[in-house]
Formats: structure tokens, sequence, C-alpha cells
């Protein structure tokens, strides 16, 4: 029973979210980013190839934090039904120490929630930059080989 009153909630919550969407969904359309103003091509091109290369370079730390994210979750699968007094190792600052189950698993949590925290924060400055990456794009008209260029404003 207490499984269909969750259901319920969580139906309701989805209903609600969507209602919540559909409302605040106007002030979300921001006005394109600022993008500075260059007087040739070449700053425009080196600003173009410095925001591509912090975009990829916050791809890959995600990945990476994510990946780190994975491997802490995976460890706490293992170890949250075993018996909290059991001994088990952690690794710490590269030293393998002994500990109880029941002193790992709260750290182990914790740091599976901040890696997903820094992964949240890194995935909304990349979408920051893509965006003013594509505003860049647009203003300057910017195409990479092979790029169709875009369709002519109506």
């Amino acid at each position: 029973e207490a499984h269909n009153a969750h259901t319920h909630t969580h139906t309701h919550n989805n209903k609600r979210k969507r209602r919540i969407m559909g409302t605040i969904k106007a002030p979300l359309e921001q006005p394109p980013p600022l993008v500075p103003e260059f007087t040739n091509e070449q700053d425009v091109l080196q600003h173009y190839n410095n925001l591509t290369s912090v975009c990829e370079e916050a791809r890959s730390k995600i990945n990476e934090l994510s990946n780190q994210a994975k491997e802490h979750e995976l460890v706490v699968d293992a170890i949250k039904d075993l018996d909290p007094e059991r001994k088990c190792f952690r690794l710490v600052g590269g030293v393998l120490v002994e500990r109880k189950v029941k002193e790992v698993l709260p750290a182990v949590k914790g740091n599976k929630e901040k890696l997903d925290g820094v992964v949240e924060r890194i995935n909304e400055q990349l979408n920051a930059k893509e965006m003013e990456l594509l505003e860049l794009k647009r203003k300057y008209q910017i195409r990479e080989r092979g790029e169709q260029p875009p369709p002519p404003d109506e």
C-alpha cells in the first residue's frame, strides 16, 4: 500500500512538474549570451578556438567525474548489505586503511553526492559556454569545415 502511495505522489509530482514547466517556459527563454565585439578575424577565431577548447575540457572533466561517481555507486552497492561491523579497506590518499563498513559507507555515499554536484555545476557551465559558442558562430557567421551554412533569416 505504501508503494501505491509513493506511485500516486510520483504521478502527482510529474503532473505538477509538467504544469510548472509550462508556466515558466517563457522566462527561461533568455536572450543570447553577450558575445564580445571583435575588430578583426584573428581575434574572433582565437576566441572561438578558446571557447571550443574550454567546452572540450569541460566534457572531458564531466566524463571523468561521472565515471568516478559510477565507481562510488558500485562500491556502495557492494557493501550496503554487509554487516556494519565488518572490516573493509579504503584507499585514502594512496594509502590503504582498514575501517569498518559503518565508517566507509557514509563517506563513499557523501563523496558520490559531491561528485554528482560537481558534474552538475560543470554541466551548467558547459551549457553556458556552448550557448556563447553558438551565438559567436551566428554573429560572425563561423562554420566548421564541411558544415552547411545556416538557413537565411526570414
